[in-house]
């Protein structure tokens, strides 16, 4: 079917405005690509989580307990609320891995002997499970055999809860608790020194000294029930055994870590693609205006011949709309190729048996539709004028512009500034509204970057803080029961340590404001050499008395200042609550740190002089004999480094961050280009025949570069300080919407990231400069000088 003379039309005008029309398409492409991008991402590990969880039968609650008759676990079963209970035996302690130098941690933890009824089951990927005859087979988690480099067969020694245990590893599996598996001291992984194993529950119990006994407690929950009441109830029942807070599947570490994750997928799809289709309905509006105003007296033939206003305006419509179509799909396109991008590197952390990658489509859809009304909406106020053109108005020649002398025109006068630059400020005074749109544009563009790169930046002051103005100890020991003060002197006089801090940790739930938060409360000696609560101004908060000091997040959270008190109920131990002054507040970015002088902690306890843990100054160079030393102490069931445990961060953030911010980079570059083009693109072809004139009159082309490109050097410029301002604020904004508990991102930008946006900004307008101005040389001046009749 041949189309309309009004669609040939639309036709012609797309092909002459092709780059034009490609630029605002960029525009529109980014924002539709970045919302298919996320869903499809959310998506695809949602139902990959969805699936697992359900297939492998995910406990709802978690409970810990020091040790557990077998027989209690009938009563657990009989709580209100609870369909099924799965107790199970977990001992830590450390191994040997060949290849690496510092000790792994090894948990062992128990088959079901019941795998119909069993909780949280393993998916085996390789190998067997263990024969349930033997005591020295294991199956491990697939995440630490591929970091750590072995492979079914190979034998390893661990001494787990003070017992030496010998195993080979027959099976590889994945778990739903340990589809994220963080590092004690950082939230990020460390796959090759967290080993998982399970073993039949003979063996275990052998090797932790549990036989008849549990220690750990997962249940599921009816449809209804209330999960806090379930809790409640659990901590009541295992109290008598050493019970530890009992806590819900969304504070279960993996999943919490998943969660977060599509909660912030949910942030990238709902704040950035409004800022793309912003800027783009704006220049829409730009290029749709100018093409009404330079064809009024086509339109007016049109309505002379019969045409309706609705068919004089029909084609406007349908060239925003068919920009906002090409945006759109190639938004799709490009949302398909990023978000399976995205997917595949989640495939890197997130082990599920099956991740598939999913295209949204509802997400395109409704991002389309809005992308074609935003670029309806931006040609409405042109389409509206196009219609309401009367043919005999329309077929008039265009009234000159009315030159006025303006604040600029008289600042400029005098010999102080040459002719062509008082153009270009003249030609900005002329058109303030259009001036003010390529601004704001252009300001946008900036202010992505710099809102964006502020993620590294303040990444690094997380780093900075938590882990070398905070604290300065080289290694850290964790120890299977608090033992007496003496038993750090023992630690202080392994090879290579120069000096030694113990430390008691007791987890607690503290209350305040009608809130409560389940947290880790740190014992510090009242003059700690290697950690120090510091405040917002980076000055150490002293221990006073048995007083808390708090992280500022946590005690806004429980509504608490400074000489406020505050319930803490220990869970560890014998369970003492009490009334504790909050006599400090401290600022740091990463979890929820509360602090109190060792001592008075171990008081509240009700506890002697012990410690839990130590701190430790290790000579680089003795380190292996340290680390040596340290796999053959049984009390030890967890080592870690600072400097191991700081590269691994910046590793996993650098790869996290890396292909996010590529993507970011690349739609900011686009918005600047976007907009400079079409500012400059609209420039050239009112002024062409300006131009024209001018080069006939003498003026150089150079010259007349100058007085087109000078426009939007002049725009760039004034868009700089507020793009940096709105740069600001984005990061701001997007360090409340992606923090979370584990970090905070402080609004943090360097003047490298600074460096970074403004090369990007300026290279992108300095290209849209140069592919118009270049339209200068090539001016057809006969054409463009004919007399309009």
């Amino acid at each position: 079917m041949r189309p309309s003379p009004l669609d040939r039309k639309v036709l012609r005008d797309l092909w002459r405005m092709k780059l034009q029309a490609l630029a605002i398409a960029l525009l529109i492409a980014c924002g539709v690509s970045v919302a298919v991008m996320s869903f499809s991402a959310q998506r695809a590990l949602a139902q990959a989580q969805a699936r697992y969880y359900a297939e492998t039968r995910f406990a709802d609650v978690f409970a810990q307990a020091k040790r557990a008759p077998l027989s209690l676990a009938r009563e657990l079963a009989q709580i209100d609320g609870v369909t099924a209970v799965d107790v199970r035996i977990s001992a830590a302690g450390l191994m040997h891995v060949p290849g690496l130098t510092r000790p792994a941690t090894a948990r062992l933890i128990s088959l079901p002997t019941a795998e119909e009824h069993a909780l949280n089951r393993l998916r085996l990927t390789e190998g067997r499970l263990p024969d349930p005859g033997r005591t020295d087979e294991v199956v491990a988690l697939k995440t630490f055999l591929e970091a750590a480099h072995l492979k079914l067969g190979d034998r390893l020694n661990a001494v787990i809860g003070g017992r030496a245990y010998a195993f080979t590893v027959v099976g590889a599996a994945l778990s739903p608790e340990y589809v994220y598996v963080p590092a004690p001291e950082s939230f990020m992984p460390d796959d090759a020194h967290q080993g998982v194993f399970w073993a039949p529950r003979a063996a275990v119990e052998r090797a932790g000294g549990m036989t008849g006994a549990f220690n750990t407690v997962a249940a599921t929950v009816a449809p209804g029930a209330s999960t806090g009441a379930v809790l409640r109830d659990l901590d009541r029942i295992l109290a008598p055994y050493g019970g530890r807070a009992a806590y819900a599947r969304a504070d279960q570490p993996s999943n919490n870590f998943l969660e977060a994750e599509l909660k912030e997928l949910s942030t990238s799809a709902s704040v950035l693609p409004p800022i793309f289709l912003i800027i783009a309905a704006s220049l829409v509006h730009l290029v749709v205006t100018r093409l009404v105003e330079a064809e009024r007296e086509q339109i007016g033939l049109l309505k002379a011949f019969g045409y309706g206003d609705a068919e004089a305006a029909a084609p406007y419509v349908k060239l925003a709309m068919a920009i906002g179509l090409v945006g759109a799909l190639a938004g799709g396109l490009a949302g398909a190729a990023l978000g399976a991008s995205i997917v595949e590197q989640y495939r890197r952390y997130f082990r599920f048996p099956v991740l598939n990658v999913t295209f949204h489509w509802e997400a395109f859809a409704g991002a389309a539709a809005v992308a074609i009304a935003a670029a309806l909406i931006g040609s409405l106020l042109a389409v509206r004028r196009a219609a309401g053109l009367s043919p005999a108005v329309a077929m008039q020649p265009p009234r000159p512009a009315v030159y006025r002398e303006g604040l600029l025109d008289r600042l400029t006068k005098g010999g102080h500034v040459d002719q062509a630059t008082r153009m270009i400020v003249r030609h900005l005074e002329r058109f303030p509204g259009r001036a003010a749109l390529s601004t704001v544009g252009l300001a946008a563009s900036l202010s992505l970057l710099v809102g964006t790169q502020f993620m590294f930046d303040s990444l690094d002051k997380v780093v900075e803080q938590a882990y070398y103005r905070t604290q300065s100890w080289s290694e850290q020991v964790g120890f299977e029961e608090a033992k007496a003060i003496a038993g750090v002197a023992e630690v202080a006089r392994l090879p290579g340590v120069l000096a030694a801090d113990p430390t008691r940790v007791v987890a607690a739930r503290l209350k305040g404001g009608g809130r409560e938060e389940l947290t880790r409360i740190i014992g510090l000696p009242a003059d700690p050499r290697f950690q120090h609560p510091l405040d917002g101004a980076d000055r150490p908060v002293p221990f006073k008395g048995d007083g808390i000091i708090l992280s500022e997040a946590l005690a806004s959270r429980l509504g608490a200042r400074q000489g406020d008190r505050i319930w803490v109920e220990v869970i560890d131990g014998r369970g003492p609550k009490s009334l504790v002054t909050v006599t400090g507040l401290t600022r740091d970015y990463s979890g929820f740190a509360t602090y109190m002088e060792r001592r008075a902690l171990n008081r509240l306890m009700g506890e002697g002089d012990v410690a839990n843990g130590a701190q430790l100054l290790v000579a680089a160079d003795q380190r292996p004999a340290f680390y040596r030393a340290i796999e053959a102490i049984p009390q030890i069931v967890g080592a870690s480094s600072r400097d191991e445990t700081v590269a691994a961060w910046r590793l996993a953030m650098a790869e996290a961050f890396r292909v996010t911010i590529s993507f970011y980079v690349g739609f900011a570059g686009a918005i600047a280009f976007g907009v400079a083009y079409n500012t400059l693109r609209i420039s050239f072809s009112e002024r062409a025949r300006d131009l024209a004139t001018l080069h006939v009159l003498g003026f150089g082309h150079g010259e007349c570069a100058y007085i087109l490109a000078g426009e939007l050097a002049i725009l760039a410029i004034l868009a700089a300080p507020l793009g940096v301002l709105g740069g600001q604020a984005l990061a701001h904004g997007l360090g409340a919407a992606y923090s979370r508990d584990e970090v905070r991102l402080p609004a943090v930008i360097t003047l490298q990231s600074y460096g970074v946006a403004f090369s990007t900004y300026f290279a992108a307008v300095l290209l849209g400069g140069v592919l118009v101005t270049r339209r200068i040389w090539g001016l057809d001046l006969v054409a463009v000088l004919k007399t309009r009749e």
